[in-house]
């Protein structure tokens, strides 16, 4: 945990005088900070945990699962000889061996399931009318065609099959973001606590030894254009208090309410970069309006019984690959989850774009004439 600093919030010079607009400011960025770091020590609590549940339990179970995708796909591909089925239902096979198949290269390379979709990409070309047959000389769009010219990137499956549960193993998001330039100011008050705090100017071991780890506390702080832990520090050390603050012009405390305005900025940047990083790793976060760190064990909890669910029905489908009638109907409810799926993302896509619209043509509100 962060070590806590000192309270700092400025008071009226005066009782009879209150404070002024930059003051006020000043001490509503402090709050806001505050919560801001708060929430960026529980996103990284939960970053820890999720990374240490997913090591232990959904990798393990993602490896499971794609052992028994790929020996659907093998059950699938045998299928395709088989007489009883109909044309609708080879079409539905082909589809569902393309789907498959890409899930499980997207988890790791397979030489078996490559060589399988590369038949069935050489047989629909086989089978593929030449383009005079069509009236304009194009051909027909074929979905499974344009998943296929995408095999060769693990990154373009999007999980139709089980897009419930697809903990995708992606490096974590890079987190990390410089800070924005508000020097002059945090160097400043930096030299004032580096001349305070110079180790080598204190004799005694002991304070020295303090001395050391303070300065170690204000180079982090610098480094990482944190203005609030400068002033605390200072205040830490009584180099200042709240009294001298406070009485600082409002010049002096402008600057400091523009250089604490980009710490927030970055603050809530960098929450924004590893809330991203959850919503491209874990599906159920994806899907979620607003993210927050206290439901991610309850998300991930979430997606390895998702997980569980698709492995215990592809047992089940395995275990009744030879009966015509069931693989039939399970066909057919996946040819349907797949097309609700399609539709669900084409009105997202067409929301999306409304939301767009909307914010461009918006009436922008009239500037007063002074």
């Amino acid at each position: 945990m962060p070590r806590s600093l000192p309270a700092i919030t400025l008071q009226p010079p005066a009782t009879d005088k209150p404070l002024g607009k930059q003051h006020k400011a000043f001490n509503t960025l402090v709050g806001k900070i505050q919560r801001a770091k708060s929430r960026l020590q529980q996103w990284h609590e939960a970053m820890e945990r999720a990374a240490q549940a997913q090591a232990a339990h959904i990798v393990p179970k993602m490896r499971s699962l794609n052992a028994y995708r790929k020996d659907l796909v093998l059950a699938l591909d045998a299928l395709q000889d088989d007489p009883r089925y109909n044309k609708t239902d080879r079409k539905r096979l082909r589809n569902l061996i393309e789907t498959l198949g890409l899930a499980c290269l997207d988890m790791q390379p397979d030489a078996e399931i490559e060589a399988i979709l590369y038949g069935q990409r050489t047989a629909r070309r086989e089978k593929r009318p030449d383009a005079m047959d069509d009236l304009f000389g194009f051909e027909a769009f074929d979905e499974a065609d344009a998943q296929a010219q995408d095999a060769s990137d693990p990154d373009s499956f999007d999980g139709a099959f089980d897009d419930s549960a697809g903990f995708q193993q992606r490096p974590p998001a890079d987190v990390s973001k410089p800070p924005r330039d508000h020097a002059p100011t945090l160097r400043a008050i930096y030299r004032k606590l580096a001349s305070a705090l110079h180790p080598d100017r204190e004799p005694d071991p002991q304070e020295r030894a303090r001395k050391t780890a303070l300065l170690q506390r204000a180079n982090a702080a610098h480094k990482n254009g944190d203005l609030l832990a400068l002033l605390g520090l200072q205040l830490e050390i009584d180099l200042v208090d709240t009294t001298q603050l406070s009485s600082l012009a409002d010049a002096q405390i402008k600057d400091y309410v523009q250089a604490l305005k980009a710490q927030l900025a970055d603050l809530e940047d960098e929450i924004d970069l590893i809330e991203d990083g959850f919503r491209s790793t874990l599906p159920l976060a994806a899907r979620a309006r607003t993210l927050d760190p206290r439901t991610i064990d309850t998300l991930v909890a979430q997606e390895l019984d998702a997980l569980n669910h698709v492995e215990q029905e592809l047992k089940t489908v395995l275990s009744r690959k030879t009966e015509i009638r069931f693989m039939q109907s399970w066909l057919r409810e996946q040819d349907r989850a797949n097309q609700a799926l399609a539709e669900e993302a084409w009105d997202q896509a067409l929301a999306a774009f409304d939301d767009l619209l909307a914010q461009e043509f918006a009436p922008r509100p009239r500037r007063r004439r002074r």
